[in-house]
């Protein structure tokens, strides 16, 4: 008679009867084979590890040759928390332990025991996490890193290492080194033991990367002199117009030290068809050499450039080099005359800076003053003042624009008054006037100040 199939266990059944008994079997080998150490340092049961008279057996266990009692330790060490304080100086030098698995349970027993301990504490658990294996945790200690500024600056050695691992199978990890690149130029001149490695990383495959290295070099204080040349060949040559744009925007921050750069700034300025290049090449030639002659005679070229946008970056630019730009007098008198606000607004900064070899521009200044632009009658009426050139015309200007609508053009106004006026009497009798309506009363303190000053020079 054939065997009843209820008395076969099946090939299936036979697997779910033997599953639970191997398992069983698996933990009392892996409970049997930690037994050893905790014999070895006299820990008789976790009870026993949890409990302060345990700490220095811990510690002589945290030195020991093998790294997975070295491990246990600093875990072990981490579940007795804030009460074993003095843990921490051997858990600190647990965190250079060539073994990762052993700084990272040091880490989380430093978490434990409490960062508040030791000031130092949270920078060298996040340096760690800097180590980790996955490219997230990375980027996230990066960014908080980045969040203590120069407080993190003993992390800096640790942040060199990370931006200088280059794995193309891991384009994850671009975004990670793109971090830590970005906490550096947030830790700042403390920083600057990096510009060497920065340097080495301009010609890195990801376009990401070197976008990134050019925003933070300038950040990092007189050492990024050194990187002047690369970050000139990125601007002129590199591939991807985003870098190109950057790279000019940085030699512009470093300002004076990028001189050498000028002529490239100017014939990107002149020549180059993308717009937001040319802004940034305006800006830099502004920075880098405010007192250049031919950088002048270029942004002056430029106010009759037919695209409104060069002629407005002219203008700024211009207006950023101070009483240097005295050759662009008539130019930019000429751009007052007509041309887009923003452009006008710009060209009366920079005749205002000019001092009083802008003068010449003292009809048009005043006729912007009371334009229909509050920003350029803003502008135009400061000029005015530092111009410091008297005129009928350009006073009684001033005097009507004491009542514009405008509290700034208004302030303005006193303020360039003040300047202007040694000894009138329509001047005292306006400002009086106003002092007597006027409602803002941080204007109302300037004038009086106003009125009391030529009062005084009147006497």
């Amino acid at each position: 008679m054939p065997a009843n199939r209820e008395d076969n266990p099946s090939t299936s059944q036979r697997i779910s009867l033997f599953f639970p008994l191997a398992c069983l079997l698996l933990i009392m080998a892996i409970l049997t084979s930690c037994a050893p150490w905790q014999k070895k340092y006299d820990l008789k049961s976790k009870e026993e590890m949890a409990e302060l008279e345990a700490i220095p057996r811990l510690l002589n266990a945290l030195e020991d040759k093998d790294w997975f009692i070295r491990k246990e330790a600093a875990k072990a060490l981490g579940n007795i928390g804030p009460e074993a304080e003095e843990a921490v100086p051997a858990l600190k030098l647990a965190l250079n332990d060539k073994h990762y698995d052993v700084r990272n349970e040091a880490a989380k027993a430093l978490e434990n025991i409490g960062s508040e301990i030791d000031p130092e504490l949270p920078v060298l658990i996040l340096v760690n996490s800097l180590q980790s294996e996955g490219w997230s945790r990375a980027k996230e200690a990066a960014r908080e890193l980045g969040e203590m500024g120069p407080k993190a600056k003993k992390a800096v050695p640790a942040l060199i290492t990370v931006i200088k691992k280059d794995d193309h199978y891991m384009i994850s990890y671009v975004y990670t080194r793109i971090e830590a690149i970005r906490t550096l130029g947030k830790i700042g001149q403390d920083a600057e033991m990096a510009v060497p490695a920065l340097i080495n990383l301009m010609s890195d495959w990801s376009p990401l990367i070197r976008k990134e290295i050019c925003i933070v070099l300038p950040k990092l204080g007189k050492e990024s002199k050194a990187a002047i040349p690369g970050i000139i060949d990125l601007a002129l040559k590199d591939p991807n117009i985003q870098v190109r744009i950057t790279a000019t925007q940085a030699l512009g921050i470093i300002g004076p030290d990028s001189k050498s750069a000028m002529p490239m700034l100017a014939d990107v300025f002149v020549n180059e068809q993308n717009i937001a290049l040319c802004e940034q090449a305006a800006f830099a030639m502004s920075k880098a050499d405010p007192s250049s002659k031919p950088a002048v005679d270029v942004l002056a070229r430029s106010l009759r450039d037919p695209d409104p946008l060069i002629r407005e970056y002219a203008a700024k630019a211009l207006s950023n080099m101070g009483e240097n730009v005295t050759n662009a007098a008539p130019a930019l008198t000429y751009t007052l005359i007509k041309d887009e606000d923003a452009v006008r607004i710009n060209a009366a900064k920079a005749l205002g800076n000019i001092g009083t070899d802008g003068r010449y521009a003292l009809q048009q200044l005043t006729s912007a003053a009371e334009g229909s632009n509050e920003n350029l009658r803003k502008e135009a009426v400061i000029a005015l003042g530092k111009i410091g050139y008297r005129s009928k015309e350009s006073t009684q200007a001033l005097l009507r624009v004491l009542k514009d609508p405008i509290a700034e053009v208004r302030l303005s106004a006193v303020n360039s008054l003040m300047k202007t006026s040694v000894k009138d009497p329509d001047v005292t009798a306006g400002l009086t006037k106003m002092l007597a309506e006027e409602k803002n009363t941080e204007i109302k303190k300037v004038i009086e100040k106003a009125l009391h000053q030529l009062g005084t020079q009147k006497k």
